[in-house]
């Protein structure tokens, strides 16, 4: 092994409020060795790990990767010395396309032109066995997958200092096993890999030497070979184990029958019979995709499904969370981030959310009773937290994880269906999970575990089902109940399949494009069509040269703005003071480009209207950035500020514009208007800037998910500001076109473009939330907004369908969009499930 230390932590301090995490830790790594770094939750594996990235700043020490000091440590810094990171909390933006998260990773030297990426990103998908879609969104991807792509993510710059931070957490044996043969053929070329894990036999596997942290301090480092995995669990917790795990229950025949399945099937299930007895943990095995998670999820009632279940002889129904809840089952989830806490909420207000019901009165909450229960289950589960009240995004991955059981234990359930409850747990805490959860079953409730760990189901469960192809292929029980017995099952009785039929794939690609960002412009331009034939059909002055050119330049201002905003929602804001800052904008120029006003002026008036936009955006920028205010607070107040400008200017509509700039600004080329060519070529050009480049990506990925974004080097706050300065600079395109309408300086022009703008972006398809949007989609809905406007006088129906119309259709739009989004995941991989030919290999 080479001597050479390729990353160096010397001395680190680093304290949290109410918690100091890391106590001047040093920790070195050498080229080519893989260095495990173990240690309970909160002991500060992770900090010290983001420190080395970048990602969190050091209050002492000193950071060096391959022998370079890191001077400003940032994600990028970090990168560019050669450092890669899987996180536990993976680092993917999921709305962006796989071959957008692997492309946008990159640094410079590495990074393929948006043209190869498809074929680049199989490649590098392909060297860590996994075989999924460039093309596909990561919202399609299984918890496995997203794992691969993590993985792949951060092995294609091939990086000096490798960091994988629990990374067989969501992978089968066999892909575990796939990723240790690829992490010894990267430490073989010098790379050196800080594997973090809480499964002591898979570190003794691939580690050369192992550190062990503790409260923040280094409590020794070994070689693996010599160090034994009882001597390293009791550096972890700092005690000795007398065992893992708690002796199991006996005599079950006689108990009471809790559960009882009968012909469940549903997604992946087909016919499935269980009964679970008080006193009894089931555990669920098989390859992943083979039916055993649906089962529990369908149980839980979050998946829909036909049969019969029953607790304690009452029917319950399925496909009802809440009636499920009440009904005695509680649902321990296994991804804690999407579907188990309440990341903004209190440690207090996660736990007890369950049980508000026991610690309240008339429905008014009881706080000491609440704050009792509370910090029993913080107790016995040993959370490590400052206080009750501090936000549980602010613990560790595992102490969230015990947050998590805490309240489904606290709702006392009959039957605790518990999904990967070790997930992300240290050693010294699963041996504590594993003896709550053998107390709950012998308090007399049924207790369902699916984990992907067979030795946790060997050690823990009386009977393990291992389902295959959506049912149950094997029953173990007693002696039976081996992790060999376990992990054959499931191998030779997996169900394997026969590649996609042609037209299931072409229903999949139909199904990803409407749910696609460009499924919103085709309906926009049928709607176009559709009401322009209809008023020309009601009313024949409506397609007239003179009504079509006017109704285009008037579409032209619109659709400048609505770019603007577009761009801000994008990075997930939003500006409210578009519409006031165009109305500014005629202000400013009619002073500039009034009748017998020299062309000298004219360009300098231009100049104005460009510094007034540079300067509002830079404000507005500045007071989201610099003071945190929210961009609806930050924007509306500028909204105010622009429109008492604009009237104390001009209190009333003055200074009329030169005919010559008027005639300029609306000259046309037969029917369509110069302008309305412009904000189209614009449009077209935005939109390929928005795909295909890394200014795109960085607006995409910003808005996606700021932290993730920050993780992966963007410059996430130099984004934020140009997004609001070209949102400006937009809207004083959208100002100069108004002024060649109204012709006059008139203070309140502008004012009603803040919610047409809006209206127009999101019947174009972009999510309120960011990282989702066309620039075409933008354009198209300010062309429909402006038809449905000049429509209504030629149907002779009231003006206040301008408003209705607009509504209405926001309000179906974003309906069928947001449905068409949030199932695309569940239809795809139903898709790809159900169209798949089973060829069974029971062996």
């Amino acid at each position: 092994m080479s001597s050479r230390v390729v990353l160096r932590l010397t001395n680190v301090v680093k304290a949290f409020p109410g918690v100091v995490a890391l106590k001047g830790v040093t920790f070195e790594v050498v080229e080519g060795e893989v260095h495990a770094l173990v240690g309970e939750n909160g002991a500060g594996k992770s900090t010290l790990m983001a420190v080395a990235a970048g990602s969190i700043l050091p209050d002492e020490g000193t950071i060096e990767i391959g022998g370079e000091v890191m001077e400003q440590p940032s994600p990028a810094a970090s990168q560019g010395l050669g450092l890669a990171v899987v996180y536990q909390r993976l680092s993917i933006l999921e709305d962006l396309t796989v071959a957008e998260n692997m492309v946008f990773a990159m640094p410079p030297g590495v990074r393929p032109r948006m043209a190869q990426a498809a074929e680049w990103t199989r490649a590098q998908l392909a060297a860590v066995g996994a075989s999924i879609d460039p093309a596909a969104r990561v919202t399609e991807l299984s918890v496995a997958d997203r794992q691969l792509l993590e993985i792949a993510k951060a092995l294609a710059p091939k990086p000096r200092v490798l960091v994988l931070d629990e990374p067989t957490e969501s992978l089968t044996p066999a892909e575990a096993e796939r990723l240790f043969e690829r992490i010894r053929a990267i430490t073989a070329t010098g790379t050196a890999v800080v594997y973090i894990s809480h499964r002591l036999p898979e570190v003794h596997k691939i580690a050369d030497r192992i550190t062990v942290l503790r409260d923040g301090q280094t409590r020794g480092t070994m070689p693996a070979a010599s160090a034994s995995e009882d001597e390293v669990l009791r550096l972890i917790i700092g005690r000795e184990v007398d065992q893992a795990f708690p002796d199991k229950a006996s005599a079950r025949e006689q108990q009471e029958a809790l559960l009882e399945v009968r012909s469940l099937s549903g997604p992946r299930l087909h016919d499935v019979d269980v009964t679970v007895r008080a006193g009894e943990i089931v555990g669920l095995a098989g390859v992943e995709g083979n039916g055993q998670r649906e089962f529990l999820r369908a149980l839980a009632g979050l998946l829909p499904a036909s049969g019969a279940v029953s607790v304690k002889g009452e029917d319950v129904p399925l496909g009802h969370p809440a009636r499920t809840h009440d009904a005695g089952i509680t649902h321990l989830p296994g991804d804690r981030y999407t579907e188990g806490l309440f990341m903004p909420l209190s440690v207090r207000e996660n736990v007890s959310v369950l049980a508000l019901d026991d610690v309240s009165r008339g429905g008014v909450l009881q706080h000491r009773a609440e704050a009792q229960v509370v910090d029993r289950e913080i107790r016995q589960l040993a959370v490590k937290t400052p206080s009750a009240e501090t936000p549980v995004a602010s613990l560790s991955g595992g102490n969230q994880q015990k947050v998590l059981f805490a309240r489904s234990l606290l709702a006392d359930p009959v039957v605790l269906l518990a999904d990967e409850p070790t997930r992300g747990i240290d050693a010294g805490a699963r041996i504590e999970v594993y003896e709550v959860l053998r107390r709950t079953a012998e308090s007399g409730k049924a207790v369902v575990v699916l984990s992907s760990d067979a030795v946790e189901l060997q050690g823990l469960c009386d009977r393990v089902l291992v389902f295959s192809g959506g049912s149950i292929v094997r029953t173990l029980e007693g002696d039976d109940i081996t992790e060999e017995n376990i992990t054959g099952a499931a191998i030779t009785s997996a169900t394997h399949h026969e590649s996609l039929p042609a037209a299931v794939l072409r229903m999949i690609r139909a199904r990803r494009f409407a749910a696609g960002d460009y499924l919103p412009s085709l309906v926009l331009v049928a709607l176009i069509l559709g009401l322009g034939i209809y008023t020309t059909a009601s009313n024949s002055l409506f397609w007239t040269q003179f009504n079509f050119t006017g109704m285009l330049l008037l579409a032209s201002a619109l659709a400048f703005i609505a770019l603007g905003q577009l761009v801000v929602l994008m990075i997930g804001g939003i500006d409210l003071s578009v519409g006031p800052l165009s109305g500014l904008c005629v202000v400013v120029f009619s002073f500039f480009a009034a009748q017998g006003q020299s062309d000298g002026r004219l360009v300098l008036g231009i100049l104005a209207v460009i510094g007034v936009a540079i300067a509002v955006g830079l404000a507005n920028a500045g007071l989201v950035k610099v003071f945190r205010l929210a961009p609806v607070l930050a924007t509306l107040a500028s909204y105010i500020v622009l429109q008492g400008i604009s009237l104390a200017l001009r209190p009333q509509p003055k200074g009329f514009i030169r005919n010559d700039v008027i005639s300029t600004l609306k000259t046309s080329w037969g029917w369509v208007p110069v302008a309305f060519v412009v904000v189209c070529a614009v449009a077209v050009i935005a939109e390929a800037l928005l795909r295909f480049t890394r200014g795109g990506l960085m607006l995409r990925a910003v808005g996606s998910d700021e932290t993730t974004a920050h993780r992966l080097g963007a410059r996430v706050a130099r984004t934020q500001v140009a997004a609001y300065v070209l949102c400006s600079l937009f809207t004083a395109a959208g100002g100069l076109m108004l002024a060649s309408q109204v012709g006059v300086g008139d203070p309140k022009v502008g004012v009603s473009y803040t919610l047409t703008s809006i209206t127009a972006v999101v019947l174009g398809g972009a999510s309120i939330f960011g990282g989702r949007g066309s620039f075409i989609g933008a354009l198209l809905g300010a062309c429909l907004i402006q038809e449905i406007i000049t429509s209504t006088t030629f149907l002779h129906i009231g003006v206040a369908w301008q408003s209705f119309l607009p509504g209405i259709l926001i309000l179906v739009g974003a309906g069928v969009y947001s449905r068409a989004r949030l199932t695309r995941a569940d239809a795809v991989s139903s898709e790809a499930a159900g169209g798949m030919t089973p060829v069974a290999t029971n062996t």
